[in-house]
């Protein structure tokens, strides 16, 4: 199975790909951790670089119903928990997702950020892919994307509004923020329906980018319309999932 995907919104970064590649496949222990984290190992110690691997993160055996939208043989596609739109994070836009259709595809066997890829494992970019692809066909699951980012947006209020009620402080600014964000939903989940799977790119953040050691795709609609409101910040470090995958393959065997 090998994906062609038109939209490389992110490609054109192959030397940084194997810079960072190279870079986290030079230390000693980058494969004997990979594989304790592959195969859980209790009581492995692990390296102490930065970012490095945890024997658990939040992805890991990921089973937060709500957020997952689809299940595949190997992978989910799930809801990114934050807001898309920056005016709900005044103190780091960068919080806020890249797209208002900003959802990850992760894969069920615990595996670490792509740079740890291999020709064994590297097919998960295309699975997630071919499982975006499938779904997007039907609006019951543009449904749930659409639904799952409004759930994202009231989240983010509430919690806004506790974190200023115990801190005894004025709370307005986050109901204004909340109410402005729900206004943009509005607007932009009326078009929804006019992407197609052409308006998709699929991005990775590579070691030491990443923000959660579990691999996760990152799955962007990247027309202007979807990003009118969402954050910019993270499209230098982002890399294209193919070019990855392409990159790895493209490596003679071990």
């Amino acid at each position: 199975m090998s994906n062609s995907v038109s939209n490389r919104y992110f490609a054109g970064k192959l030397e940084r790909i194997q810079e960072q590649y190279e870079e986290f496949q030079s230390k000693p222990e980058a494969q004997k951790d990979v594989e304790a984290y592959l195969n859980q190992t209790e009581d492995h110690q692990y390296a102490e670089y930065e970012k490095w691997i945890k024997q658990k993160t939040v992805f890991t055996d990921y089973n937060h119903a709500p957020a997952v939208l689809v299940e595949g043989e190997n992978v989910l596609l799930i809801g990114n928990h934050n807001s898309f739109n920056t005016v709900q994070y005044p103190e780091d836009p960068a919080k806020a997702g890249m797209s208002m259709v900003h959802i990850l595809g992760i894969p069920k066997k615990p595996l670490f950020n792509g740079v740890s890829l291999n020709h064994e494992t590297v097919s998960v970019i295309d699975e997630v892919v071919s499982l975006f692809k499938e779904c997007w066909e039907f609006p019951d699951f543009r449904d749930r994307v659409s639904d799952h980012q409004r759930e994202a947006i009231e989240s983010r209020t509430a919690t806004g509004l506790s974190a200023k009620q115990k801190a005894g402080l004025d709370n307005q600014p986050v109901l204004e923020a909340g109410n402005k964000a729900i206004f943009n939903w509005e607007e932009l989940a009326e078009q929804i329906d006019s992407l197609d799977f052409d308006d998709f790119t699929f991005g990775l953040h590579l070691w030491p980018d990443h923000s959660i050691g579990h691999l996760h795709v990152h799955i962007v609609a990247t027309p202007d319309w979807c990003r009118r409101y969402s954050t910019l910040k993270h499209d230098e470090k982002t890399k294209d999932a193919l070019e990855v995958r392409d990159f790895i393959l493209s490596r003679d065997r071990p």
